[in-house]
């Protein structure tokens, strides 16, 4: 019987014959060689291939790099980790309002611009800058709130106290603006703001203006400027007297066709009329006669001396007309700092301001008001009405700028402490005292390692506190034209201004 094999035949052609290979894929297509021995080698694969366990590893020796090379890392502190979190910081996106300088970290643009931030950032429009002579505070003010923002469409306005020549420092502004400065001189030969201006109502309030709006009057500023001018706050006789007078003198101003001054006042006080009592009743009437005689003797002083020519008349056209302009510029760099004159000046025209604002203040005018010795409107009790009148910023439409030098020379319950923090947006320059540095860092209660910053800080750098948002490192940034505009090193340098 014959034996049958396993074997297949071959099918190998002979080796003068053309090889004959069959194809997988027709036409010209690649060769992929035997296809049936293809198909038998899949056939054969087994259906579950067993995988190999992982080999056993114990975690003392993967911590040394057993298994595998382990990169060694560097040690640090948390103090300097800080740094690792500019990878993750995103860029800000903010580009409504004039820009203030360069973010030093991230070189983003800072904007500082208290009407853009306010609804966002800020509840508080006022600003408030604070840093040591000489580091960049005038520059950035001149810059920032004044020169760029009226190219915004504000008004801006600015009591300038700093001299600089013969004239004060904002007075090149003026020039270059072509808008007239209003300057204020003693004894007469400058402009004169009527304490008793009609635009100063006798309580505040205006009839164009919005509900609620109500700035300090007549009898708030007049009460203020008997007070530091008495050095002792008024009884309420006193304060009765002054009232009722104060309505008398405007009562009979206004059927005369004319203004009321301040001395009109003071005369009514010394020599009141004998029915001027009888407001008070018949058991008064009499004696209330006399209870204004010493507030008259005060205002009296006043006209005849320190207030003499600034306050004392009625206001001066150019005083009116300079609201008509985008930049009214009041310098007041002339009057001496000892004394009633400039704190009540600088008041008079704060409440002036603030009076018209709020006659208007349903057209909601910006306005930036500009005070840069802040420390001169935050004292006694002409400071407390320039104070309440920042209170109503927001009704307003009136951010008030101003700037302080030495923080620790103010005590913990000063007026001008407390405006210095109530500002929504703060601007810390240099400081190089240690007490001055320390004192900023605890009022604004920024983060541990600030008073070595405030004190390392170059010319122009200052720590911009936007609300309750963490401090950030500015740059300020300025263009050639605004370079020579806020220069103010010509008399020092011996250099004659152009």
């Amino acid at each position: 019987m014959p034996q049958h094999t396993t074997r297949r035949p071959s099918t190998r052609p002979a080796a003068t014959e053309q090889p004959v290979r069959p194809r997988l894929l027709g036409g010209d297509r690649e060769r992929l060689g035997d296809g049936g021995a293809v198909l038998e080698a899949a056939q054969a694969l087994p259906k579950r291939i067993a995988r190999r366990k992982p080999p056993r590893r114990f975690a003392l020796l993967d911590r040394y790099g057993w298994y595998e090379p382990r990169s060694e890392g560097a040690w640090s502190t948390t103090r300097q980790s800080e740094a690792l979190n500019l990878a993750i910081s995103r860029r800000s996106a903010r580009h409504q309002g004039a820009v203030t300088g360069l973010n030093r970290i991230s070189q983003d643009l800072v904007i500082t611009d208290p009407f853009e931030l306010y609804g966002t950032d800020i509840s508080n429009i006022n600003v408030c800058v604070v840093g040591d002579i000489g580091k960049g505070k005038s520059s950035m003010i001149k810059t920032a709130f004044l020169w760029r923002q009226i190219i915004f469409g504000r008004q801006v306005v600015v009591i300038d106290k700093k001299r600089q020549g013969i004239e004060g420092e904002y007075s090149i502004f003026a020039r270059t603006l072509d808008v007239e400065s209003v300057r204020f001189k003693t004894g007469g030969g400058g402009a004169r703001l009527n304490l008793l201006d009609p635009a100063i109502t006798t309580g505040g309030e205006h009839a164009g203006g919005l509900d609620g709006v109500t700035p300090a009057g007549q009898e708030a500023l007049v009460l203020a400027v008997l007070a530091d001018t008495m050095e002792r706050p008024l009884t309420t006789p006193e304060k009765s007297a002054v009232g009722r007078a104060l309505e008398l003198v405007n009562a009979d101003a206004a059927a005369t066709g004319r203004a009321p001054v301040l001395e009109d006042l003071a005369r009514r006080l010394v020599e009141p009329s004998t029915h001027d009592g009888s407001y008070f009743g018949d058991r008064w009437s009499e004696r209330s006669l006399e209870w204004g005689y010493e507030p008259g003797l005060a205002l009296l002083r006043l006209v005849d001396r320190d207030l003499k020519g600034l306050v004392d008349a009625e206001t001066s056209p150019e005083v009116r007309e300079a609201l008509e302009h985008p930049f009214a510029h009041f310098d007041v760099s002339a009057l001496p700092t000892e004394g009633p004159a400039l704190r009540v000046v600088m008041t008079v025209i704060n409440t002036w301001l603030a009076n018209l604002l709020a006659a208007r203040s349903s057209v909601s005018k910006q306005t930036i008001l500009i005070v840069e010795e802040g420390w001169h409107v935050a004292e006694g009790s002409t400071g407390t009405v320039f104070r309440s009148n920042m209170k109503l910023s927001r009704g307003l439409g009136l951010s008030t700028v101003s700037a302080f030098h030495h923080p620790s020379d103010m005590s913990h319950d000063s007026p001008a402490r407390a405006l210095m923090q109530e500002a929504g947006i703060v601007f810390l320059f240099a400081q190089e005292r240690f007490d001055d540095a320390r004192e900023t860092a605890e009022m604004y209660h920024l983060p541990p390692g600030s008073i070595d910053i405030i004190m390392g800080l170059g010319q122009g750098e200052c720590l911009v506190k936007i609300g309750s948002s963490d401090p950030i490192l500015m740059e300020h940034v300025r263009s050639p034209q605004e370079i020579a505009l806020t220069d103010t090193d010509a008399a020092v340098k011996g250099v004659k201004p152009a």
